[in-house]
Order: structure tokens, then sequence, then C-alpha cells
């Protein structure tokens, strides 16, 4: 089924007598949604529901346009690369953006002509038959944000929504159109309705790309993230935490086992211990099996014991054909278009559109957060499900869109109801990624490979809009020197062990203990610190504080014995310390960069000798 079509009129935006506009607005023509406020250059649109109506429409005057998305990082980062790509439009071109649980199949049916799908696990994670999109395909899978720059600024979309929708530019008759709808394949209600629509953000700043992105993240950092309440925590940590997470052991686990990992894990500076799956007797049937006989309240006990929070993994939208709630009430599983698919590790997907199913969840997830005393919680899999059933509470043609509204009606009710509940998401790789999400959650996986080349360059590529305290950066057993396998999960965070501490060296704890003080010192200034990627030919990551400060992690492979580092933007003079040992020495940059002597990760810090000079003042 093809999208709808456009609406081509536009209404150039007025001033509401209660909104400041800023200057930069009046270019803009918005058609569809209506202005509510602004933050910043940021306007605030509300939107509607209408069947074949988009969301909002945006046009200026440009003949020329250059757009920039972020791919979604998952396991197909290895074949497609996790940097934000961007396309030039000259008139007559156009690209469609796919945001949502199944961007990637979504555009790949759109792509092929095809309806789209609740794709199932044979479509190897979410592909449906074929290849994924191609660089130069009209059709991507993006995150709910898009950037367009023309005419010397940079507009900027971003939408609060975790269902599908699409973000389509074109240019035609020497004007640039920005349109977003939800699809109809997804959202065909079967009566009359007007209902209230997701938040909108747009902005158009002086300048390009660059400012764009800088704009859209401070408005995360001031508008839409919230930092978690740690004060239920031992220890008193800060965040983003280090965190242990015992899926390097997959579901071999036990309260053994577990308890070995927290004592190793403790050791080292964690400051809160996830048992990830494993732990449950099945998906959907939420207590804890045979190899936990002692209870998950005790386990949560003992990690307290040692200084840490606690917390669990849980595929809460879904559930295990054999398990209980699957064959109690099987009305409650999502179906579309006649297919009730099995999803990840073989599971369905409930319906969360269809209220018992919600309610249901609800209610399991308050009894473990108060029954094992929970302080950090931690789910995964497909949970904004598509479900076309007529015997739910759901509008059959609007299961998506219910599914989605429960979804962020249980994961905010769990933070109002439990403030103390630290809340990260783990949807295989960060997808959905919307504003929306970013509100419900204190953080989300960065990328699912688990591998320090990998995540190097999520972090960068999601440091350009989301803050370094948002990316909880996994880090599996890569066949790395310990320093140079651990160096770049020093920036951002929260930084997640994941393999198994039986498998460590001596020289392996000790980096790591060293690591995590270096994490904990630099965590607080690295919050709203810029994130870039040097010049340099190896894994690097180069963060830069408000007050000038340089973090710089650089992973050494093989026989390198100095490396050469070309950094953006810093010239002057500057006191250099190796974080690792805490020599120190001046140093004066300019554009040749610097050469770094070393053979594996190498942590170095970089402080303006005016900031030294500053802080000998005060």
């Amino acid at each position: 089924m093809p999208l709808a079509a456009p609406v081509t009129t536009t209404a150039l935006l007025s001033t509401a007598p209660t909104l400041r506009e800023p200057t930069t607005m009046t270019d803009f023509g918005i058609a569809h949604a209506t202005v509510e406020d602004h933050v910043g250059p940021f306007l605030r649109l509300a939107t509607r529901l209408t069947p074949a109506a988009p969301l909002a429409e945006i046009e200026l005057e440009a003949n020329e346009a250059v757009v920039e998305w972020l791919h979604l990082f998952s396991w197909d980062a290895a074949d497609r690369g996790v940097v934000t790509p961007t396309r030039r439009l000259a008139e007559g071109d156009l690209i469609c953006l796919h945001a949502g649980p199944y961007g990637t199949a979504d555009a790949v049916a759109q792509r092929n002509g095809e309806p789209m799908r609740f794709p199932d696990i044979k479509d190897g994670h979410r592909y449906l038959e074929g290849a994924a999109p191609g660089p130069d395909d009209d059709h991507q899978d993006a995150a709910a944000w898009t950037l367009v720059e023309l005419a010397g600024q940079c507009a900027v979309l971003a939408w609060e929504y975790s269902g599908s929708l699409t973000i389509e530019v074109t240019v035609r008759d020497g004007r640039t159109r920005i349109t977003s709808r939800l699809p109809s394949d997804t959202f065909h209600p079967t009566g009359s309705v007007d209902w209230e629509g997701p938040v909108g953000w747009v902005a158009l700043v002086p300048g390009g790309l660059d400012e764009g992105t800088a704009a859209l993240r401070s408005l995360v950092i001031d508008e839409v993230v919230t930092a978690p309440d740690l004060s239920g925590m031992p220890g008193d940590p800060e965040f983003p935490c280090v965190v242990a997470n015992s899926w390097g052991v997959q579901e071999n686990t036990s309260t053994e086992r577990i308890i070995g990992m927290m004592d190793a894990t403790a050791a080292i500076g964690a400051e809160v211990f996830v048992v990830d799956k494993g732990w449950e007797r099945s998906v959907g049937d939420w207590h804890a099996n045979d190899r936990f006989a002692s209870g998950m309240r005790w386990l949560s006990d003992e990690a307290r014991s040692r200084g840490l929070g606690f917390g669990v993994w849980c595929g809460f939208g879904n559930a295990d054909p054999a398990s209980p709630v699957a064959l109690e009430h099987p009305e409650w599983l999502a179906s579309w278009r006649g297919m009730t698919p099995k999803l990840s590790f073989g599971n369905h997907a409930l319906c969360l559109g269809h209220d018992p199913a919600r309610d249901w969840i609800l209610d399991e997830l308050r009894r473990m957060v108060d029954e094992f005393g929970l302080t950090w919680f931690l789910h995964d899999f497909e949970s904004i499900a598509r479900c076309d059933r007529e015997d739910h509470t759901h509008d059959a043609g609007a299961g998506e869109h219910a599914a989605e509204r429960a979804w962020h009606h249980i994961l905010r009710t769990l933070r109002t109801e439990f403030p103390q509940l630290v809340l990260e998401n783990c949807w295989n790789g960060a997808r959905p990624l919307d504003l929306a999400m970013v509100r419900s959650h204190h953080t989300t996986i960065t990328e699912d490979h688990c591998r320090t080349h990998w995540n190097s360059l999520a972090k960068v590529g999601l440091g350009r809009y989301l803050p370094l305290d948002w990316q909880s950066a996994y880090m599996g057993a890569d066949e790395l020197s310990p320093r140079a396998r651990i160096a770049p999960y020093v920036i951002g965070g929260p930084w997640v062990l994941m393999d198994d501490p039986e498998t460590w060296s001596d020289e392996t704890r000790e980096a790591m203990g060293q690591a995590a003080a270096v994490f904990k010192r630099w965590r607080g200034p690295l919050r709203t610190a810029t994130v870039r990627r040097p010049i340099v030919d190896v894994d690097s990551v180069q963060a830069t504080t408000e007050d000038g400060r340089v973090l710089l992690a650089v992973s050494l492979q093989g026989d390198v014995d100095e490396v050469h580092v070309a950094l953006d933007g810093l010239e002057g003079r500057y006191i250099l310390c190796d974080e690792w040992t805490g020599e120190t020495r001046p140093v004066t940059l300019d554009d040749k960069g610097l050469r770094l002597a070393g053979s594996d990760g190498l942590l170095i810090s970089l402080t303006p000798l005016r900031t030294v000079a500053d802080r000998a003042d005060a």
C-alpha cells in the first residue's frame, strides 16, 4: 500500500500573541501542525492524527538541500557503517526516511514497492527479503529526526514518537518541502477519527549541519533528558554509572555465578550489577527460575552489601509461546494481516495496545521492582507491535499507534511510581530512536556489537545529537590488549562491563580499575561535552568540555609505537596528562597535531593553560 499523497498547501507561520517568535522562524511555511510554544530556537508543534493527512509540512525557498539523518546502530553496522550519512538534493530529487521499530524493513518494503509487514525473525533481524537500503536508495531507515541544510541555514525537524513515521524531503519548483506522516500502511483507522498526534520540534538556525545538530543536542539536554535519581543506590554514585552485566556468559548463569561476578566487578569499581537474560522462567513468566532458588531479592540484598545497585533484564512486551501468559491469554498476542510472528529468541509480541495486556504488564513490572528491590531496569525486544485484531480494545487500523502510546504509558508510570529506578533501553541497538524514547528513559544502548571499534564509531555518531551520559556502552571480550580495548569506553557511558570476569588476567583487572577511576573523575564534566572523531587511522574518541578541556581515547592495535593525531579545533598551549599514569607535560598545539608514543590504549587529557591559571587564582 503506497504512502498517502502529500498535501502541498502551506501557510506562512503567524505569530501567536503568547509566542515570542524567534526571528529565524519568519521564513518557515508550516501546514497541518499548530505552534504551541518554543524552547530556544525550537518551535513546539502540536499535531492531529487524521488519516491520509501529514503530521506537518514545512516549506522553504531553496532549490537545493543537503539532508542528514542518523542510521540506527544495530547488527548491520558492519555492512553500512555507523556514521551519519548525508544526501545532496537538487531539483526533482526526493529522499524518504523511515523511523520507528521496523524502520529498516519498512524502507526495504517501500523501496521494492511492497506493503509494509510485521517482520519476523526469518527476515534476518527485521529485514525483508533482500539487502538493506544502499547509500543511494530513495528510502532509508533513520532516527525520528532530520536536518536539512539550505541557503545558509539548517532546518531541524525532530519527533516525539516511537511508532512508524516517515520524513520526506523533496525539492520541487525552487522550493524544499519537508513532509512527515504516519504511513497509511500502519495508520488507517476504521472509523472517523481526529486524535491528538505526536509532538514535533522544528527550528531554523543560521549555519550548516553542524550548527543544526548542536541546536538539537542542546534541546535534548535542556528539554528532553532527565537525570536519574540515584539516591536509592548504595555508595552515593554519580551518573553515568559503571555497570556490570552478566550477558558476557549469556544464559549460563546461576546465583553462585552471579555472586562471583559481583565480587569481581565490585572490586574494580562497578556501581551497579544487572542480571541479563537467563534469570526468568521464560520470557513472559517473570519469576526466578530454578538456577536462582534463593530469589532475586536475595541477590539484590547481596549486591547492596557489596555497594552495588541491582537490576534485571526484561523483555516485557514479549512472551514465549509456551509461557503461562501466552497459553492462558492467546487473545493478547499481536497479529497483523493474519500473521503472529516469532521475533527475538522465538518469542511472540504481546499487544500493548490491548488494554488488558497493557495493564497486566504494568502490574507485573510493579511487582518486580518492589519484590526484587530494583534500582536499575533494562528492557529489550520488540515491544511496539503491529496489530489489526478486531477483538482488541484498539482500533484495528491503528494497533501500532496504540502500542506506542501504551509503551510510553508503562515506562512513564514506572518513572513516576519508582523515581529512584533507572530505566535503560536495550532495543537491539537503539531502535526506535526518537525524542519520546529519550524522554521515557535515562539511557540507551549505543550499539549491538559490543566491540571497541563499533562502539567508538557509534559514540561519535550518536554523540552528535545526544549527551555523552545517555549512551550505554557495552564492552565485550575483544581480542585486544586490555588498554586498547578499554580506552574508548572511558568517554561517555554508562560504561557496561559485559565479559566474563573469570577470563580476566591480572593486567586486565588492573587496567579496568585504573580506567574506572578515570571514568568517574571525568563523567561530570563530560555530560555536556562535544564529541568527535579526531583525524587518526585508529579507533579514537575526542571529547571537549565546556571549559575547553579535552579527553582523548585512542585504541592502538598491533605493532604501533607512535600515532599522529590531528585534533579538531585545538591550538595553543596545554598541559598534557597521561591519565593512566598521571604524568604531565606542557605541549603547544597547532595544525600539525600531536605525536603520541604508546603501544596499546591511550587516555590523554589536555587542559588549556588559561584553565590551569583560572583554577590557581580560584
